[in-house]
């Protein structure tokens, strides 16, 4: 007999599908005593992902019934049929008689084609039912368990009447007091030109001078002409100088492929500003050079102001995020880090402060790096005075010069460097070294070894004439392990890191030399690579390893990934050895690996999540995504490109036009993932700004606030400032600090990293400008944003509002009959917390955990998380992206399904649901409603009064509905 409950279960299921392009049909059987037909309609999109997670989809369902019908002793009734129609084409169907009699149908040109969908639509199905996982292995335990706990809740909701009684009152009044109040006011959007602001203090302009002030600097810069440093190294470029200079005055775009060590990066803006003041012009050259490190751009400006015998911020300056010395006189080079272009660009799409624009190491192909290509190309019809350089070591000219077409050209400029001495891995040297295990890749990934590297150190200093090391890693916990190696026994090392979490200042430290009678070791990530030279390094060690985050598809989830390098990555490693004298580099592979390493990296586009790319890229340009980034140099996937405006879609961001909405014009300039930018103005509704900024910024700036602690020590320090959410504990400890710091002018707390704490702090000060720029925050003061404490009950809402994500424990059975604990997100990947975070150790507690972003993936089927909240179930519901809905369970009970893509059963009574569906609507409308206005009403305005007090209300009624 037909199971009614299972056709309820079903048409929910059938709910959730689009009505859009391919149809298949679901079929009752004919024993069925109900004989409704349905269509089970499956997007494009859906058929996609499905074929690329299953290859062979028609062997899932086989080897699925098969192995119920073996373990649970139950008549599945799985068959596929088959015939042809009178068009001759193939039709399919595939009948089942669990969980729930059905039969599926499709028509294809080929009998295989047919079986493959019907089979995708039933491995969907089966999924919606949750017996089979998202890798398409059965969700079933022997016949003595019970089949699929995977079904059961994972967390309760039990409204106390006194809550019911706050929710329905404070519905009540929205209805009848506020929501007229709302449709009276006509919105005030915001202008779209709003998105075009950007900071003050970063955004460099020339002041205006008089002609007095031009032909006095004209004079100068003519002067300088005839002055040059005279221990100026000549370099393979100065050859060069009088072909650079003519291809950039007879063309647009100018493509200079300069090999390690010509001296392009520091001779070429020169070449141009000495020409143009010896033509009597100078004041009329102002050369923008970015590098895609802030590092490089500090150091090469260095490095050009003291060839020219001046000062910084005479004729050169640098200008990069929280520190610049700009010139203060017309007649100008500036390096500048890639992301401070990009800002320019938001105000002046034409560039027409600039006379020329040089974009160095253009073969790292960063996202920044890719769009300034786009944006510059585009400036160029804008601005018909502007000459566009690009510059790079290994960059793949024909490549670039396809990009620009016929108004670019191509110069290559021979290199120089001293003779490097190369050895690769093989097991006669490791045994030299002390290694034994020459393992170093595990499932095809890089098998990381500290101890090899630390080994390779202290050889090279035992048996090596001096010099300094450098030796490359892929991350940050990577140097801690080298250094730890390092400082176990006495050592004549001065060990200096460089990575991009320093700040500018400790990343310069690395030009220092060594004390004496001391060797330096620079521990560093891939910032080392290019453009910057320290001079005193003489061997080079390369692990052949970086961390890329990328975007896993099949999984749904972001993650940091350990990875290979290219070999022209290998290559810019090696070179950093013989720059100033003879070196030697030792790759820590053997060449059989080097050989098999692509031969340029892949571009950062194609691997990471494209929201933050797609929302700025707004400002420039109101076509859809897929039409401006096949502009890039590389375009991303349409895959890639697809997935990125279904989430900035469901985050709010953008409309289905993908023209943005209220939050995403708020947004659009923000320099961080639009997750965090969401939270981040939710927090400034829901009253909890300060905390909530700190953690933005703090999860933005990927820096450590612990200074050589211990994983168990940090987590035992924030389990002091809450025994929950690593987000909170970080922002109270910040909090706390920041109190020490202006009272005592000192940091008590010797655990933290008070260099990083001052760089979070004033990011904090550049974001709140940001903040003032959206009409968010009255005063640019960042002091005045506690004008009164914070509701950090509230910051699990806005977390989880803005990152989407949730972790959610999941009860199973063992075979000995125990019951046990894990986590799983809500892509169904098995998650661990790492030892560092509060929530360690936790699997029986905090049912509901949110996140930003995943650590490193452990395996194929587990990821880690550094840093969790505990979102109380009733906010999950309140204030989760997408749609939730619910179904009886065939008691008064309801199974909720909040659904983002993904699913989540909370059980709470029918009652409740109803309360929370109201209260859910409310706050949604009402925060749409201060998307739109909050800022643009009169302070003095009564309806202004009447709102924001309905707001605190509503703030009020959410923090008693998660008091313990």
């Amino acid at each position: 007999m037909f199971n009614v409950r299972s056709f309820i279960g079903l048409q929910s299921v059938i709910s959730r599908f689009s009505t859009t392009q391919r149809h298949l049909k679901f079929i009752y059987p004919h024993f069925s005593t109900v004989q409704p037909e349905s269509e089970y309609n499956i997007s494009n999109e859906d058929i996609t992902r499905l074929k690329r997670k299953f290859s062979s989809p028609r062997n899932i369902i086989s080897n699925f019934y098969n192995q119920v019908e073996r373990t649970q002793n139950i008549k599945t009734g799985c068959h596929f049929g088959f015939n042809k129609n009178k068009k001759h084409q193939w039709n399919c169907k595939l009948s089942v008689q669990w969980p729930s009699p059905i039969v599926f149908s499709s028509v294809a040109a080929t009998k295989a084609k047919a079986g493959e969908l019907v089979s995708l639509n039933a491995i969907q199905w089966l999924q919606d039912m949750e017996k089979l996982d998202h890798s398409g292995k059965p969700l079933i335990v022997s016949n003595k368990q019970r089949i699929d706990v995977a079904t059961s809740p994972i967390a309760s909701i039990d409204l106390s009447e006194q809550n019911v009684k706050l929710i329905s009152s404070l519905v009540q009044k929205y209805n009848q007091e506020i929501k007229p109040l709302i449709n009276k006011k006509k919105p005030i959007l915001i202008e779209d030109d709003q998105t075009n602001e950007v900071l003050e203090e970063l955004n460099f302009k020339l002041p205006t001078f008089s002609h007095f002030d031009y032909t006095n600097r004209n004079e100068y810069l003519y002067k300088k002409t005839t002055r040059t440093l005279s221990e100026v190294v000549q370099l393979p470029i100065d050859n060069y100088e009088l072909d650079v200079l003519e291809m950039i005055e007879n063309n647009r775009v100018t493509i200079i492929k300069g090999e390690p060590g010509c001296g392009k990066s520091t001779r070429v803006p020169n070449f141009i500003m000495k020409k143009w003041s010896q033509e009597g012009k100078g004041s009329e050259c102002n050369i923008y050079v970015t590098q895609p490190r802030r590092i490089s751009a500090i150091t090469l400006a260095n490095r050009v102001a003291e060839e020219r015998l001046e000062e910084l911020g005479n004729v050169v300056g640098y200008q990069v995020r929280l520190k610049q010395i700009l010139p203060r006189k017309p007649g100008s080079i500036v390096f500048a880090s890639s992301g401070i272009l990009l800002q320019k660009l938001q105000a002046d799409p034409g560039l027409k402060e600039f006379s020329h624009v040089i974009i160095d190491e253009a073969h790292e192909q960063d996202i920044n790096t890719e769009i300034l290509l786009m944006l510059t190309k585009n400036a160029l019809q804008l601005n018909d005075k502007l000459k566009l350089i690009i510059m790079s070591a290994t960059l793949n000219a024909e490549h670039f010069q396809n990009y620009y077409g016929h108004s670019a050209s191509t110069i290559e400029i021979p290199g120089f460097t001293h003779p490097v001495k190369t050895q690769f891995l093989t097991k006669q040297l490791a045994r030299e070294w002390g290694i034994y295990d020459t393992t170093v890749e595990e499932n095809g990934k890089p098998y990381w070894n500290p101890q090899l590297a630390a080994n390779v150190i202290k050889w090279i200093d035992n048996n090596k004439s001096p010099g300094a090391i450098l030796c490359f890693v892929s991350g940050w916990q990577d140097i801690i392990d080298v250094n730890k190696l390092l400082q176990k026994r006495p050592h004549n090392f001065d060990i200096m890191f460089a990575h991009s979490k320093l700040t500018p200042e400790k990343q310069i430290e690395i030009m220092r030399p060594a004390s004496d009678g001391r060797r330096k070791v620079v521990l560093a990530t891939n910032i080392a690579e290019t453009s910057i030279t320290i001079n005193d390094v003489v061997y080079v060690i390369d692990t052949g390893m970086q961390n890329i985050s990328s975007w896993n598809a099949e999984k749904g989830i972001k993650l940091l990934d350990r990875c290979w390098v290219s070999q022209a990555n290998a290559k810019q490693r090696r070179g950093r050895a013989g720059r100033t004298r003879p070196g030697e580099c030792y790759h820590l592979y053997s060449l059989d690996h080097f050989n098999s390493f692509s031969e340029y990296p892949t571009p950062e586009i194609q691997l990471t999540p494209l929201e933050h790319t797609i929302i700025t890229l707004k400002i420039h340009s109101q076509d859809k995504a897929k039409v401006v980034l096949s502009k890039l140099l590389n375009s991303p996937s349409v895959e890639t490109i697809d997935i990125a405006v279904s989430e900035l879609q469901i985050l709010g961001a953008l409309d289905k036009e993908e023209k943005l909405t209220a939050l995403g014009k708020r947004i659009a300039a923000f320099p961080f993932d639009p997750c965090l930018s969401k939270a981040l103005v939710h927090s400034v509704f829901l009253k909890c700004l300060d905390p909530t900024l700190t953690i933005i910024t703090y999860l933005s700036s990927n820096v450590n606030i612990f200074r050589e602690t211990t994983a168990a020590d940090s987590r035992h320090i924030k389990k002091e400032h809450s025994t929950c959410s690593d987000h909170l504990a970080v922002a109270k400890l910040f909090s706390e600090w920041n109190r020490t710091l202006n009272r005592y002018n000192n940091n008590s707390n010797t655990s933290l990293s008070n260099n990083n704490l001052i760089l979070i702090n004033k990011l904090k000060n550049l974001f709140t400008q940001h903040l003032y720029n959206s009409l968010l925050i009255e005063d640019k003061d960042i002091n005045n944003l506690n004008s009164e404490k914070p509701l950090e009950q509230l910051i699990p809402a806005v977390l989880i509002s803005g990152f989407g994500n949730l972790v959610f424990r999941r009860t199973f059975m063992r075979r000995n009959g125990h019951l046990d604990y894990s986590f799983i997100n809500d892509a169904g990947i098995k998650v661990v917390h790492h030892s560092e975070s509060v929530n360690y150790n936790k699997d029986k507690e905090n049912e509901l955990l949110t996140y930003f972003r995943e650590g490193r993936s452990l395996d194929h089927d587990v990821v880690m998380l550094n840093k969790s909240t505990y979102v109380p179930p009733t906010l999950a519901v309140l204030f989760f992206n997408g749609q939730a809905s619910f179904k009886h369970d065939g008691h008064n009970n309801c199974l909720i399904y909040i659904q983002n893509g993904k699913r989540v059963n909370i059980s709470c009574s029918k009652g409740d649901w109803e309360t929370l569906l109201s209260l859910r609507n409310v706050i949604r409308n009402f925060i749409d409603f201060l998307m739109e206005t909050y800022g643009h009403y009169e302070t003095n305005d009564h309806t202004y009064d009447d709102i924001m007090d309905f707001r605190d209300s509503m703030c009020s009624v959410l923090c008693k509905l998660v008091e313990k």
